[in-house]
């Protein structure tokens, strides 16, 4: 939610990190007003009937400046304390929390729909170990001193990720799917990754050791293996649209029923109303990728400056004596193609044949993304879906063996009451 906040339509990346600059150094009341207006604004919102917070209420706090200054009370007329200048990184302009793009209105005043990840963008940024190092630094930071004082801006991003992101939500917040009942987080995310891809994290060992977790009898847990019947069948389509010449065999109507499956087993997980957790766990996900994504005041706090997400993660994992995943790259790189293709199958669009062949129709942009997926998840799970289920037909097999005769039965030799010799028969 939070990446689509700063960058809903065109990606341009000095903008989108002044605008992630600004949302990291937000009070964390108006934080809470941005998840509350998203979700307000998400697409279907018909499908639940969760009530967010009143819009004058969000309204208010979207609009207040007073992360910039505070009046003090003294004797006589109050004293603004401003907020220095120098809070907002290298002194770029501030953007207030109602001019993020992904909240504001568009061109005539309508609220732009709000769209965010599916859970499985979660799913796998959780498998780099990010949620995990982040823990260690924010605890690092608090019980030592074996890290260097943090500008400013890295303070309030880390107050703000103390407190919305592993503290205790507030029970009036829509995105706070907790209680006495469900105390753990941490567990209650990895009970709903089973739910919905029959899938445990990479170190799930280590997680359900800290944060036990039910594995639901009613998961998806065919879901790997129809996705990677879906995809294997997408790629031999592509492959024979980029050949000139030979047989082609892709039929459409099989990727459709794949795609169908896989649609099917989403809906019936749906049944289930966990739009809020789902919503919670992309939201903390995306808040947490975001300050990887560019040197972030967190990142260079760290002096972890890097030219990708997985090697700013790693650097910072290695200030606190951990280790990320091996394969951190590619589960970054696979997240978001994989979430988009992931809610265009949701959506029931590739269930129709004549929609699905567009997966494999060459250059455009679902055909672009799919290709992303298969290459990506390849690289992230060591499962090559591009290799072909190879079939041995009847007149292949290799022709049965003649039954050789049993050699006559050899003497039996004594052996001074020892019993046989080892191999005697």
């Amino acid at each position: 939610m939070f990446l689509q906040l700063v960058t809903p339509t065109t990606v341009d990346p000095a903008a989108a990190q002044r605008k992630t600059d600004s949302l990291f150094i937000y009070h964390p009341l108006q934080i809470s007003a941005i998840v509350e207006t998203a979700w307000r604004n998400r697409y279907n919102a018909a499908n639940s009937r969760f009530v967010p917070w009143p819009e004058f209420v969000t309204e208010q706090l979207l609009a207040h400046h007073f992360i910039q200054g505070w009046h003090f009370p003294k004797v006589g007329s109050p004293t603004r304390i401003e907020q220095p200048v120098s809070i907002m990184p290298t002194g770029e302009p501030f953007t207030p929390p109602v001019k993020q793009p992904g909240i504001s209105p568009a061109p005539g005043g309508n609220v732009r729909p709000v769209n965010w990840d599916h859970l499985i963008y979660a799913y796998l940024i959780e498998n780099t170990h990010i949620y995990d190092v982040f823990s260690k630094v924010l605890e690092t930071y608090i019980f030592s001193e074996q890290l260097e004082t943090p500008s400013p801006a890295s303070q309030q991003f880390w107050r703000n990720t103390e407190y919305l992101i592993y503290g205790d939500g507030m029970p009036t917040m829509l995105w706070s799917p907790v209680s006495r009942l469900r105390r753990d987080e941490v567990a209650n995310r990895l009970t709903l990754y089973y739910w919905m891809f029959g899938l445990d994290i990479s170190h799930a060992q280590e997680a359900a050791a800290k944060h036990p977790y039910e594995k639901p009898a009613a998961a998806n847990r065919d879901f790997i293996v129809t996705f990677e019947a879906f995809a294997r069948e997408v790629w031999r389509g592509i492959i024979n649209a980029k050949n000139t010449s030979g047989a082609n065999d892709t039929d459409a109507a099989v990727i459709a029923t794949l795609a169908r499956r896989v649609y099917d087993m989403m809906a019936t997980r749906r049944l289930a109303r966990k739009e809020r957790e789902e919503f919670r766990a992309v939201a903390v996900m995306a808040w947490l990728h975001l300050a990887v994504m560019y040197d972030s005041p967190a990142v260079v706090d760290l002096k972890a400056t890097a030219s990708s997400p997985e090697q700013r993660l790693a650097k910072m994992a290695e200030r606190v004596g951990m280790r990320v995943h091996p394969k951190a790259k590619p589960l970054f790189d696979l997240a978001q193609p994989f979430s988009s293709l992931m809610q265009q199958i949701e959506t029931g669009r590739f269930n129709d044949p004549a929609i699905a062949k567009l997966l494999i129709t060459l250059g455009n942009d679902l055909e672009l993304n799919a290709e992303k997926v298969i290459d990506q998840y390849a690289l992230a799970t060591g499962r090559d879906v591009k290799a072909q289920v190879v079939t041995v037909s009847e007149r292949a097999k290799t022709p049965a063996q003649p039954a050789l005769p049993k050699p006559p039965p050899r003497a039996l030799v004594r052996t001074n009451g020892q019993g046989a010799r080892p191999g005697a028969q």
